[in-house]
């Protein structure tokens, strides 16, 4: 089992999701900046989500 067997799996898939998010960030700084915006946005969105 991992240690994070106690959360829960919509938790998880917010994680997993910012994850994803950050990673598309990144690339967007790089060949993508008018999506930075949008991406920033979804970030707080789901930080926000995971502190509920």
């Amino acid at each position: 089992m991992t240690g994070q067997s106690h959360k829960l799996p919509s938790q998880q898939k917010l994680e997993h999701r910012l994850k994803e998010v950050e990673r598309d960030l990144a690339r967007a700084e790089k060949s993508d900046p008018e999506r930075i915006h949008a991406l920033e946005a979804e970030i707080k969105k789901i930080k926000s989500e995971l502190q509920d």
